[in-house]
């Protein structure tokens, strides 16, 4: 399967040209840039910061755009993987960076389906929000060790 990844012809433009994978990167970088302040913004609303705001006017606002953040970031990772999917399937730092971003996922379903941002003093969603903070951060984190451990 690694094998039919790395022949698609999207990642052999990417190895070729010497412009499209620094771009990808660059456009991964953004959307994870993206993805994590609007994150760490709605966790900080949640823990009581800027009350300003209402806390549903935050949500409301900032969630379409961590939601495209995350596409483009999922679709622009898949690219840069498939240049390399050998190496960074081998890789124990990216397979840390999966795991994490996946917890983090899980963390922000159970809060927007187990309805915590309704009641959003409640111990639970407190809990939830500093969880989040802190693996969107380790995400970051992990995403920048992949080149130094692990790889080639």
């Amino acid at each position: 399967m690694l094998e039919a990844v790395e022949q698609l012809p999207l990642a052999q433009f990417l190895r070729r040209d010497i412009y499209a994978y620094p771009l990808v990167n660059a456009l991964h970088v953004l959307s994870l840039g993206v993805l994590v302040t609007t994150a760490l913004l709605m966790d900080f609303r949640v823990l009581g910061l800027g009350k300003k705001v209402a806390l549903d006017a935050t949500i409301e606002t900032l969630r379409p755009l961590a939601i495209g953040a995350l596409l483009a970031a999922a679709l622009t990772g898949f690219l840069l993987f498939s240049v390399q999917p050998d190496n960074y399937a081998g890789n124990p730092v990216f397979i840390t960076k999966l795991v994490l971003i996946g917890l983090a996922l899980a963390n922000a379903g159970f809060f927007v389906f187990g309805r915590w941002y309704a009641a959003p003093h409640t111990h639970k969603a407190r809990l939830s929000a500093a969880l989040s903070i802190l693996l969107w951060i380790a995400v970051l984190l992990a995403g920048r060790a992949i080149a130094f451990f692990g790889g080639d």
